[in-house]
């Protein structure tokens, strides 16, 4: 009998008809977790609360490295790449390279409102994920995930780790239909994880988020060990988003 890992309850209580798709079919996204309920399916795809979807964040977010990758070598030619077109975002191609500044800029908090929006799509993608190759997604240890991605409660960081180096260990296959990987055998040496934290990559950008509501505890040990890992890859730092723009979507590493 299924059972949703966001709101717990059963076949007998709501219905589970709909395709559930982890990481936005609009962005590609093929993975399936089945436990996710029609209405909590419908919640991260929709407006509520006068707030910008969760998907719709996501995917907006992270077509714009995808647009990056696929179209690098055409872009500033092709003119349907060149009119790229963005809910939140102003992109503007020149020979190559891409201009980006975030629209209503103007708007009271909106940045850091769109932000938390993004962070609470990376924390469901890591749950249904942790689910669908773990079966792990019910466990009460991540009431907390759930408060925060789908209740919209209390506040979790995640960390972005800024590359040096204009190189992404990547395919075509990859970039059009992206998946994120949990399971060690499938995770880079540069990725730290532990019962209190987890790194992953999506789409060349490296994350780390919490698995331990009490996760402050040991972040400055979480902190030394990531770093030593990766110490002879391309990091230059890490840090907390609290923008969309603390995040080099366009890959303007590339540019250097």
């Amino acid at each position: 009998m299924k059972k949703c890992i966001w709101c717990h309850r059963e076949e007998s209580e709501t219905t589970f008809k709909k395709l559930a798709h982890t990481i936005p079919q609009s962005l590609g996204g093929k993975m399936i977790c089945e436990n996710v309920c029609d209405d909590c399916n419908h919640y991260f795809g929709n407006i509520s609360d006068k707030l910008p979807s969760i998907e719709e964040t996501f995917k907006e977010t992270f077509n714009i490295t995808r647009l990056r990758l696929l179209g690098k070598e055409r872009v500033g030619k092709n003119k349907a790449l060149a009119k790229f077109k963005s809910t939140y975002f102003n992109v503007d191609i020149q020979k190559g390279k891409f201009a980006l500044k975030l629209k209503f800029q103007l708007k009271p908090n909106f940045q850091k409102v769109l932000c938390r929006q993004f962070k609470r799509g990376i924390y469901k993608v890591f749950l249904e994920e942790l689910e669908r190759q773990e079966n792990k997604g019910h466990q009460s240890k991540y009431q907390f995930i759930r408060n925060f991605a789908r209740y919209n409660q209390v506040d979790l960081p995640v960390f972005y780790f800024q590359k040096g180096v204009g190189l992404i260990m990547t395919n075509e296959s990859w970039i059009k239909n992206p998946e994120l990987h949990i399971h060690k055998d499938y995770r880079m040496k540069y990725l730290f994880c532990d019962e209190n934290f987890i790194e992953f990559e999506l789409l060349g950008h490296v994350f780390g988020i919490v698995k331990n509501e009490n996760w402050r505890f040991f972040y400055e040990d979480y902190m030394t060990k990531s770093q030593n890992m990766k110490q002879n890859f391309i990091f230059k730092h890490m840090i907390e988003i609290d923008y969309l723009i603390d995040i080099d979507l366009a890959l303007n590493v590339f540019n250097d």
